[in-house]
């Protein structure tokens, strides 16, 4: 059975929204007779415990804040990353241009069949956080496109010299994209996350409040935007599968733009 994060969002973040809220709920309808008997008679629980909800609200909530823009921030660096590479490869493509034939045309053919192998073959495995490798004898095909030029005027010269300069910042920022395969957050994090959540519905079940419809409202209502927080968090979390994943659309977007506009 797939997890809520492997589900479209339209139909994860309600069903984990749901969850949430039904576990909240059903500690305020278990804990509910204990706290009245417990709080029976003692003016004293009402005003210790909205100091422990206070405290307790603004540490998680930080906390829980921090650890959002951490994960978004891995979601925005791996974006960023892929965008780099994207880049690369049409300052390359573009840099083909200035090459005489059968050079310029061997470089280009390298490069879009790197593009294509990057969509259907890096991207599914990385999908499944694998490294990939297949793509290694793509890249040797560019590289191998450029050094073979023989250069037969100045011209040519400036020309394999920038090809060999986009080269070494392609094969960087490739680099770069597939050592942020396994990016995510440390696993003590994730219980930090959980625990935290489920001290927030048991300090919310402890709450007296005579009418219950108003208290599983409260509840509910907490609990929703807690769901949503920390499904937003997992879906940043893993940045090449999920939800909420970062796409090979960069590289699609050379194939139906300067591939086709500039062969």
């Amino acid at each position: 059975m797939p997890s809520f994060f492997d589900l479209p969002v339209w139909v994860g973040l309600p069903l984990f929204v749901l969850a949430v809220v039904g576990v909240s709920s059903l500690l305020v309808l278990l804990l509910r007779g204990w706290v009245r008997r417990a709080s029976a008679g003692r003016g004293e629980w009402d005003r210790i415990l909205s100091y422990a909800v206070g405290a307790y609200g603004i540490i998680y909530g930080v906390t829980l804040g921090l650890i959002a823009a951490g994960a978004y921030g891995n979601f925005a660096l791996v974006n960023s990353v892929v965008v780099q590479e994207s880049s690369a490869v049409a300052v390359l493509y573009r840099d083909a241009g200035f090459m005489s034939e059968p050079a310029a045309s061997d470089l280009k053919g390298a490069l879009i069949a790197y593009t294509n192998a990057v969509i259907t073959e890096d991207w599914p495995l990385q999908e499944q956080r694998i490294a990939p490798e297949a793509t290694d004898e793509y890249v040797t095909g560019i590289q191998r496109a450029i050094a073979e030029f023989q250069p037969a005027n100045d011209s040519d010269v400036v020309a394999k010299s920038q090809a060999i300069g986009a080269f070494n910042t392609f094969v960087t920022d490739r680099r770069e994209r597939i050592s942020l395969t396994h990016l995510s957050l440390p696993w003590m994090l994730w219980i930090v996350i959980g625990v935290g959540a489920l001290l927030n519905a048991v300090l919310l079940a402890l709450i007296e409040v005579k009418d219950l419809r108003i208290h599983l409202l409260m509840s509910g209502l907490i609990s929703t935007f807690l769901a949503i927080l920390v499904y937003s968090i997992a879906g940043f979390d893993h940045v090449y599968s999920g939800p909420i994943a970062v796409t090979p659309e960069h590289f699609r977007d050379l194939l139906t733009g300067l591939f086709a506009q500039a062969p």
